[in-house]
């Protein structure tokens, strides 16, 4: 059976008249700015595939820069690079738009296509969506002509139209010559093909400049130039137009929801920090009632009052958010109940150490030492050891720590991925970003079993049953403690500018690509 157009999110086959390509007769409706000023000081990486943080910030910065074959609006899978699709089993084909050129004149290809996915599984970039040399996902390819290319899969699953969609193209005269990719940093490491050029960049300030791609082939950038400064007070930088939009503070959230002139958009719970559990330094953690028992010492309400001021919620024991559609009615709730905590841990003389990060995202930090108290009064002895983020997540990917808490965005967004990162024994801690940080020593086959067995199914209602499955079985085994998930509202002056987008499965709209290009009429 062949399917072509425009999939979902469930990657749930359409037909062409679905398909939400651009019409050449269709005039944009965003307003032209010349520059879109967002909120810097954070160093994520450069723009490229390889050289970005594996947060979604730091995917930001590359998607200005490169593009994928497809991307996303509020109703699923939709054309970049390619402007049309077909499904045909396991085999895939990609047809490209026009005139594609990279930023420097050369015209992007098919056989572009195909180069990048040899050389990315060959050297897995970042987001490595096709896998590598050992594990990968593609069976074979054809490059049909300059325009076309069929992609033949391994297996068919869930996702593989997001992988297929959603990796980098790189162009091939310049990456056939570089053979490590991750000390690439000359100027042509830089060349995309994307709405926007790579500017200046400061590491060490968190500041980036993007220019727009006059000669880009698809919906046309909207400001000549998308700055990232460092401002010392976010909120007082947006009212004085430093930059074009920032988060709501707590305290001010009824104000600026009054305020005529900003639009406030809210981000349920999709901001999550977890402690994760090295059971192979802290073996007696492997007893499950004693992991049940941290739930029980620690006040989760306190850091959602404490620390996100009230904007969140109290973390779901089986990960997924309670607001989210996916979450599971049936997981297993854990109340604090320090009594309770003191019983289990008296006589066990247990001493831990908890890895935080420190700089860009304090929370974490005052979240350990929240935590520090509360487990202290269960009779747990605790030191915090305190580093910079980067280096924290470094140490967490090693398996370097006793305990370690985690922070990411995500968690509450569409189908999402993390759960089952997290909880497959065979791929947690083979991904570079927070998202496959698992629990250490501990396994289980009967988790690992539904989270490959739901990654493979094409029925969404049967997925979404497995991921519920899945939620129930971690909140009874309790292999990491989920703490809380902080929402979040972020604000805008429409009359600047009123072409924030969302997606089928984020709600981030300055990490989102349509965010920055022609708005249609079409869009939502």
């Amino acid at each position: 059976m062949t399917f072509s157009g425009c999939q979902k999110g469930n990657d749930k086959p359409q037909s062409n008249s679905q398909n939400t390509k651009q019409k050449e007769q269709e005039k944009p409706k965003s307003k032209h700015v010349e520059t879109l000023k967002l909120e810097g000081g954070v160093n994520w990486g450069m723009g490229n595939p390889y050289l970005h943080d594996p947060r979604g910030p730091g995917s930001q910065k590359t998607m200005f820069v490169f593009d994928t074959l497809l991307t996303e609006d509020l109703k699923g899978k939709v054309q970049l690079l390619a402007k049309e699709w077909k499904i045909n089993d396991k085999e895939y084909t990609f047809i490209l738009n026009d005139n594609i050129k990279w930023h420097d004149g050369k015209p992007l290809t098919a056989n572009d296509v195909a180069f990048t996915i040899d050389y990315q599984i060959k050297h897995p970039p970042v987001s490595a969506r096709l896998g590598n040399l050992k594990k990968n996902i593609i069976d074979s390819y054809e490059v049909v002509d300059e325009k076309t290319i069929k992609i033949k899969v391994k297996e068919l699953a869930a996702d593989t139209l997001d992988k297929l969609g959603g990796f980098y193209i790189l162009p091939k005269h310049i990456w056939e010559k570089v053979e490590d990719p991750a000390k690439y940093t000359a100027p042509e490491a830089f060349i995309g093909s994307g709405p926007y050029k790579w500017g200046k960049y400061d590491g060490a300030t968190g500041s980036y400049e993007f220019i727009a791609n006059k000669e880009y082939y698809g919906r046309k950038p909207v400001a000549d130039r998308v700055l990232f400064i460092p401002v010392s007070n976010s909120t007082l930088a947006f009212e004085n137009g430093e930059i074009d939009l920032t988060g709501v503070p707590a305290d001010l959230l009824k104000k600026y929801e009054n305020d005529k002139r900003v639009k406030v958009i809210p981000n349920k719970d999709d901001f999550g920090f977890k402690m994760v559990i090295n059971m192979d330094k802290k073996p007696e953690f492997k007893d499950i009632n004693l992991r049940k028992a941290l739930y029980a010492a620690i006040d989760r309400e306190a850091i959602v009052e404490k620390i996100f001021r009230g904007q969140g919620s109290v973390g779901s024991a089986g990960f997924t958010p309670k607001s989210a559609k996916t979450y599971n009615e049936k997981t297993v709730e854990y109340k604090y109940n320090p009594e309770e905590a003191k019983k289990a841990f008296e006589g066990k003389n247990i001493s831990i150490n908890i890895l935080a990060g420190a700089g860009g995202d304090a929370n974490n930090l005052k979240m350990a030492e929240l935590i520090k108290n509360d487990l202290e009064k269960a009779g747990i002895k605790v030191t915090i050891t305190a580093v910079d983020r980067k280096v924290r997540d470094d140490r967490v990917i090693k398996q370097d720590f006793e305990f370690a808490i985690v922070e990411n965005g995500g968690w509450a967004s569409g189908l999402s991925t993390q759960l089952t990162s997290l909880f497959n024994d065979k791929t947690k801690y083979k991904g570079k970003g927070p998202g496959s940080m698992g629990a250490v020593g501990y396994t289980n086959d009967a988790v690992t079993e539904l989270c490959i067995k739901q990654q493979k199914e094409t029925d969404i209602n049967k997925r979404i049953e497995m991921l519920k499955e899945i939620q129930l079985r971690v909140s009874q085994e309790v292999p990491m403690i989920f703490l809380a998930t902080k929402s979040s509202y972020s604000m805008y002056k429409p009359e600047y500018y009123d072409g924030w987008q969302m997606t089928f499965s984020s709600t981030h709209m300055t990490q989102i690509k349509l965010s920055y290009v022609e708005k249609l009429p079409t869009d939502n």
